[in-house]
């Protein structure tokens, strides 16, 4: 099964975000890139908001549980760790990191080419909590419809997958990347098939929330998945 890892770590900012851990991050990316073919997303992330200078976001796509155990022991990853429990701080907090299975149905879409192309691609992870796990199986019918349409009608949306975390019954996850802020909200947003989303499972809902983000090292997807 496809896994989707999503992380969000809380640096104590400057030249520890800016300079020390992306360039980290951007090491272990083009390791990955080089050596681990069943890395199939290793993207380092900011936030969109400039008022928050501390965060880094990652979002990694692992081709199944074995490819992500195995990047787990990559010395640039162990390096990484040893590096972080060091005596000189990198985190203001605990970091949140969510190991999370992409849905077999819908699988991690993307359009390589898309991506090769765009100067900036505009990068979403979305949480979509429903009232209970039931709504979430009722829902997937529904999400069907919107991976299907993304891939069949919308060459600016260029990656796509939807995700979930065993230990949260009552929530999805998106993985979402579009040409331009644009694209997102003037096309995708309003398909058909994604606003008979929103209304037909509304009620179902008890929240949403984006975390957009701009990919400032690695890679969103490979030529070929």
């Amino acid at each position: 099964m496809p896994k989707l890892v999503f992380a969000i770590l809380p640096t104590v900012g400057g030249q520890v975000r800016e300079t020390q851990y992306i360039s980290k991050l951007a090491a272990t990316s083009a390791y990955s890139k080089a050596n681990e073919p069943g890395v199939l997303t290793y993207s380092v992330c900011l936030p969109r908001d400039e008022a928050d200078q501390k965060t880094i976001y990652m979002v990694e796509a692992y081709a199944d549980q074995a490819a992500f155990d195995a990047h787990m022991q990559i010395p640039l990853v162990k390096d990484m760790i040893q590096w972080m429990g060091g005596p000189e701080p990198v985190l203001e907090s605990a970091p949140t990191v969510l190991e999370l299975d992409i849905v077999e149905d819908f699988g991690l879409f993307t359009r390589p080419d898309g991506v090769a192309a765009a100067a900036d691609p505009y990068v979403v992870v979305g949480e979509v909590s429903y009232k209970d796990g039931e709504l979430v199986e009722k829902s997937l019918a529904h999400w069907g419809k919107v991976v299907a349409t993304t891939k069949a009608d919308e060459p600016g949306s260029l990656v796509y997958a939807l995700a979930r975390n065993p230990a949260e019954p009552t929530k999805l996850y998106t993985f979402e990347a579009y040409e331009s802020k644009e694209y997102l909200w003037e096309t995708h947003a309003k398909s058909q098939a994604v606003q008979d989303n929103v209304a037909e499972t509304k009620d179902w809902r008890a929240g949403l929330k984006h975390h957009i983000v701009k990919q400032v090292q690695g890679f969103l997807t490979r030529s070929k998945i």
